[in-house]
């Protein structure tokens, strides 16, 4: 058995399949770690990946994800006969498409996973914002990829963040948060200054207004996923563990036909 995080406004999305896996699963009573490494591969990840697919009752043995790099670079895929190990060359930190039946995923340990549904023109995409990629306006630039790529109109995207760390533990020096300071005039939501010069940065809710900006409605924005760090029981966090396993967040269309 397997205790997947979903998003209720996803999940009434009765065409589209998504979930992010949890640090353990049930087998036959006993807990065993769900171990998803960063690299990939290797017995492991594979025997894991098809119990994920499995648990989503998705008929494959695996899922697309591309090489991740903190970066604001958007891979689209559009062929349905490519192969994963081919998407699994490219180096980018999101992920979009409008092919049925092709699961794309992402890995993350503290980074923001965000999953994103266009119900009008069926495409779906993922997001590893994490504060690099988050700083470079990732989320903004998966949004321009549905709009130039496949006609979306932001007003209509819907939008949902995983398990993630949080303002609440998320400590950085000054110029790590100064970025975000300068940006945005009311950072104060969303970055709290400590009495050592440190502050705390709340990734989702970072995310959550470049998504306003970019034109996607408040109303269609989940973001209150859980923190990683406060709930490390349930899920990998790096800050907390460094060297860890990753939560997989995966993304399937289903045919309309």
């Amino acid at each position: 058995m397997i205790s997947l995080f979903s998003i209720n406004v996803l999940k009434k999305q009765s065409l589209l399949i998504h979930g992010t896996s949890p640090r353990f699963y049930v087998v036959n009573g006993e807990r065993k770690p769900f171990f998803f490494s960063e690299k990939g591969g290797g017995r492991l990840f594979l025997k894991h990946e098809k119990i994920f697919l499995k648990s989503l009752k998705i008929d494959r043995k695996n899922f697309f994800r591309v090489v991740q790099v903190h970066s604001n670079y958007v891979c689209v895929l559009k062929d349905p006969d490519i192969l994963v190990s081919e998407v699994g060359k490219f180096e980018a930190d999101a992920i979009i498409t409008h092919i049925p039946n092709c699961p794309i995923a992402v890995l993350t340990a503290d980074c923001v996973p965000i999953t994103i549904y266009d119900p009008i023109k069926h495409v779906t995409g993922l997001v590893h914002a994490g504060r690099m990629g988050t700083q470079k306006n990732i989320l903004t630039k998966t949004i321009e990829a549905f709009s130039r790529e496949y006609g979306s109109s932001p007003k209509d995207l819907i939008m949902g963040m995983g398990p993630a760390i949080r303002g609440c533990c998320y400590e950085v020096n000054e110029s790590s948060a100064l970025p975000f300071i300068k940006k945005y005039s009311l950072c104060s939501k969303f970055i709290k200054k400590t009495e050592k010069n440190k502050f705390f940065l709340d990734l989702p809710m970072i995310n959550r207004l470049e998504g306003c900006k970019a034109g996607v409605l408040i109303e269609n924005i989940y973001a209150d996923g859980p923190c990683t760090v406060c709930e490390n029981h349930r899920w990998y966090s790096y800050r907390k563990e460094g060297k860890t396993g990753r939560l997989i967040t995966l993304a399937m269309l289903q045919s309309r036909e």
